[in-house]
């Protein structure tokens, strides 16, 4: 019922074979990051509008949101497009909400909660009836053009840094990817316990994965977590 009610379409076996790595980059990066929720389930049946759904739950309620994990969460959302890229060597518009989610946490990290060291301990409208990029807040009087083309630059290197700690992880444990994406697609279900027998344990806190650890740790440090 969370996931939304199973539709009943068509998927060709290259296009189930997209979504089962898609899925497979958004799970393992969630995975390998102790700041990021658990996963607690992986879907290739289509449900509500999504062909595909990764599921991670937090462990308790969070009332305040740690840089760490807003990180985690970017890499998280960002994936399914790494694992598309590295694991078929194409991508498709398969990540268009992903974009959507990790752009919009970017921006929340930039112009209202002061996690931008170029933006300092400004905040600035955040509602949702607010414009959504920053070379659209150039036309507020209370922003300049050159506040503005600072905001762009923060987004963009939150958005790239997310996609690089996605990238790096992937890569580390590729052989997990392609083991995961293919009980995807001969399962098309897996709950958290079916993808530790297939991938091993999850990060735990402390250990290698963290999201600014894994560029620099190399393509080996996924057999280390």
């Amino acid at each position: 019922m969370v996931l939304g009610s199973e539709r009943k379409i068509y998927l060709s076996e290259s296009e189930r074979r997209v979504i089962a790595y898609h899925e497979s980059g958004h799970a393992l990066v969630a995975w390998y990051q102790p700041q990021a929720d658990p996963v607690h389930k992986i879907t290739i049946v289509p449900r509500g509008m999504a062909l595909g759904v990764t599921q991670s739950i937090p462990t308790d309620d969070r009332h305040n949101l740690s840089e760490e994990y807003l990180e985690a969460r970017i890499a998280m959302a960002l994936g399914g497009r790494a694992a598309e890229q590295l694991g078929l060597g194409s991508i498709t518009t398969g990540a268009q909400n992903d974009l959507e989610t990790a752009t919009e946490l970017a921006r929340h990290m930039v112009v209202s909660w002061g996690m931008s060291q170029k933006m300092g301990l400004f905040s600035f409208d955040d509602s949702p009836q607010a414009v959504f990029l920053g070379r659209e807040l150039a036309g507020s009087p209370h922003i300049s053009q050159r506040t503005a083309a600072i905001i762009d630059e923060e987004v963009t290197r939150l958005l790239s840094e997310g996609y690089d700690t996605a990238h790096s992880i992937l890569t580390a444990n590729r052989s997990k990817l392609d083991t995961l994406a293919a009980a995807l697609l001969q399962e098309e279900v897996l709950d958290e316990d079916q993808i530790a027998r297939l991938i091993g344990p999850r990060a735990l806190e402390g250990g290698i994965a963290t999201p600014k650890a894994w560029k620099a740790a190399g393509t080996d440090a996924g057999e280390q977590v």
